[in-house]
């Protein structure tokens, strides 16, 4: 398995307050894409305000949600929104390991 779908798994189970042994039995990203569509339909339908929180702390913008349920209408709302997500939740470790392995380089004037 892919150290990859490994981070996105645990970064997952971190943000949705999930045990990350449960994610563990899902060997493929289309894999963590069904079981997000699938909890992202029950908190449309059981906890709305929980699905917006949800995105709040992931940082998924609300302008992009609107507008990508609006290009694609007629699709499964839930499963564009999952898809946002795991994009998200890609873009965060990718930003992480740039930054994590980039030696931080001051100049003289913004040395203290």
């Amino acid at each position: 398995m892919s150290e990859k779908l490994d981070d996105i798994k645990q970064l997952l189970a971190t943000t949705l307050n999930v045990d990350g042994l449960s994610l563990n039995k899902f060997h493929t990203e289309e894999d963590i894409l069904q079981w997000l569509t699938d909890y992202i339909d029950y908190l449309v339908s059981k906890d709305f305000d929980a699905l917006l929180l949800l995105l709040y702390r992931i940082d998924v913008s609300e302008e992009k949600v609107k507008t990508m349920l609006a290009e694609n209408k007629g699709q499964n709302s839930s499963g564009l929104i999952a898809q946002m997500i795991i994009e998200r939740q890609k873009q965060k470790l990718y930003w992480r390991n740039k930054f994590k392995n980039a030696p931080v380089q001051l100049d003289d004037e913004e040395k203290w």
